[in-house]
């Protein structure tokens, strides 16, 4: 199958895995009631059942979202930024409209209902799960300016595997994948070891961030013009910026340090033959 349409399909694949359809097949449902009630002249019950209705696609739609949002952390092994946990969120709504449902409108008595609504929260995080959860190691970071380091170079990151999808040719999407999971490993090292982070922050700061423009930057324009010897060239960048991210990877966990002088010179001047320097 061509590229275009293999990411095509995967597209659509993941947006039909992203979408809570059984929730949304679930509010039909409660959809008629408000047409039996329309019809019988009970407006206010037919208020009461339209509510229902509209909270149930209201939880359907969060919980679509927050599938999206794992989804999407996970892809991009996101483990600094917190989503607001929509998952979470969607199953307690759902016992919620549910618990009054049963109440107001099937006549059950006040503990049924709240039992009733208990157990559609409880199946709906048994069913699809709950949010992704960032790891204690980073909230153990009291120092302001440290999270902020991660978190932009997590950023970085992101927009690293992000812009993997535009190209076509392995050999390169292999060494930006190596280069995004190497990155991944001094971020992980880094959060575990905070008292290392001040010793990374130029590389992060500097190095990674103009990684990522070269990246990024490539990644926009390849496609419009085709120059054998560019891409030749790119992929000669990123073999060394490869192997510049795994010395100081190595260096940081075995000597407690950053080597920034052979290794970043090196880079140094891949960097200026792109413009970045």
């Amino acid at each position: 199958m061509p590229v275009k349409y293999r990411k095509q399909a995967q597209k659509a694949v993941d947006q039909y895995q992203g979408t809570a359809w059984l929730l949304y097949a679930f509010a039909v449902l409660f959809f008629i009631p408000v047409l039996v009630k329309l019809i019988s002249g009970d407006f206010f019950n037919m208020l009461l059942s339209a509510a229902a209705f509209v909270g149930m696609l209201i939880v359907a739609f969060w919980m679509s979202l927050g599938l999206k949002n794992k989804r999407q952390a996970i892809k991009d092994k996101r483990i600094f930024k917190q989503q607001v946990p929509m998952m979470f969120l969607s199953a307690c709504t759902l016992g919620v409209v549910n618990g009054l449902a049963a109440w107001f409108l099937t006549g059950y008595g006040l503990f049924a209902s709240i039992g009733l609504g208990a157990a559609a929260s409880l199946g709906a995080m048994l069913w699809y799960g709950l949010d992704h959860v960032v790891p204690k190691s980073f909230s153990e970071i009291d120092d302001d300016e440290q999270k902020q380091v991660l978190i932009n170079a997590e950023q970085a990151v992101i927009n690293i595997r992000s812009s993997i999808s535009q190209f076509s040719n392995a050999e390169l999407t292999g060494h930006l994948q190596r280069i995004a999971s190497t990155t991944q490993d001094i971020l992980g090292h880094l959060t575990a070891h905070p008292k290392k982070i001040n010793k990374a922050q130029r590389f992060l700061h500097h190095y990674l961030t103009a990684t990522e423009s070269v990246i990024s930057r490539y990644g926009q324009t390849h496609d419009k013009v085709e120059n054998k010897k560019l891409e030749q060239n790119f992929k000669q960048v990123l073999q060394n910026i490869e192997s510049v991210f795994k010395k100081q990877h190595h260096k940081l966990i075995e000597q407690d340090v950053f080597d920034l002088d052979v290794d970043i010179e090196v880079l140094n001047t891949l960097l200026e033959k792109q413009g970045i320097k």
